[in-house]
């Protein structure tokens, strides 16, 4: 007796597969957060007044930290992605397959990502968000036409999830 297919082997992987997610995935931040930043930034001021005396820079160092706290808090937008033979839509933006190399799935605190690293040195990655009931599907759309491997963070990225920016 056969089984019933699931949702994700019954998609035919030579038809478009679409679906909605955030354009990006935050951390939770808790208050004991904001007030080590408050921290960190009256610290850099001080150390902008005594040893560097630079007023100049003092005054600019609470602008910088409203502008990354107001872009950081910033709720994503729902962004329209989907795959098919084509490539790789993003708001409907097409990104050709040829343009990539390979791909990496990422989990990260149960937030689903794929990031597909481009063929050209110095194009950034374009990362894909998806819930974890789309994430079979997509990988295998994906595996279809790119080679997967596996992704670590840098050393840059690793800093961002430790300051949860």
């Amino acid at each position: 007796m056969e089984a019933e297919p699931t949702k994700a082997t019954a998609h035919d992987l030579s038809e478009p597969f679409s679906w909605h997610a955030p354009e990006t995935r935050g951390p939770v931040r808790g208050l004991g957060w904001y007030l080590s930043f408050a921290v960190v930034i009256m610290v850099l001021m001080a150390l902008s007044v005594f040893w560097i005396k630079s007023w100049t820079f003092t005054v600019l160092i609470p602008i910088m930290a409203v502008a990354l706290l107001s872009l950081s808090t910033k709720t994503p937008r729902m962004i329209n992605y989907a795959i098919s033979p084509k490539g790789v839509y993003v708001a409907d933006k097409l990104y050709d397959f040829s343009e990539f190399k390979a791909f990496g799935v990422i989990e990260y605190q149960g937030q689903f990502s794929v990031l597909l690293l481009p063929v050209k040195r110095f194009s950034p990655g374009l990362t894909i968000y998806f819930s974890e009931t789309e994430g079979e599907v997509i990988v295998d759309m994906l595996g279809t036409r790119l080679p997967m491997q596996e992704i670590k963070p840098d050393a840059l990225e690793k800093l961002i999830r430790i300051i949860k920016l």
